[in-house]
């Protein structure tokens, strides 16, 4: 029986879903040149891509070695100046995340090399990559949702 959108039996697919908590994404991609040769221009790169590895090798079994689709919602904190003296949060405040420190698609590239070895074999198998930015919720940790899954 054809549902229409090809054989799906969950056998044949690989799923995974990494939590990085505690930790803000970093850009990957901006560089620094110095009198030593280039350098990557954001110092929280290494950590970022370190947690994510380490949260990568927790959650997942074998490496994915086909093609997949990445999701990831990364969340920042709010800066200090959105909140009132009361700690509540100023109607001035901005809705969506919009810094101009992490572009989402830098985020994206550190997010996908730190992945690499840890959930699937080369970020080339990522054919599907769907990501959103947004500020951390009252009492939530800054980081990342991440969901791998097979597509054949």
């Amino acid at each position: 029986m054809s549902t229409g959108r090809g054989f799906e039996h969950p056998a044949f697919f690989m799923r995974y879903e990494i939590e990085i908590s505690g930790i803000e994404a970093a850009p990957q991609g901006s560089k620094i040149r110095t009198r030593y040769g280039m350098r990557e221009a954001s110092e929280r790169l290494g950590p970022w891509r370190d947690a994510v590895r380490v949260e990568a090798l927790a959650a997942c079994g074998e490496l994915i070695e086909e093609a997949c689709s990445v999701a990831v919602e990364f969340r920042f904190l709010r800066p200090k100046g959105d909140f009132g003296a009361k700690g509540n949060l100023r109607p001035s405040a901005r809705t969506h995340y919009t810094a101009k420190k992490n572009d989402i698609d830098k985020c994206c590239r550190s997010l996908l090399d730190g992945l690499t070895g840890a959930a699937f074999a080369d970020d080339c198998y990522v054919v599907v990559l769907s990501a959103c930015q947004r500020y951390c919720l009252p009492g939530e940790r800054p980081g990342a949702t991440v969901t791998i899954q097979t597509l054949s």
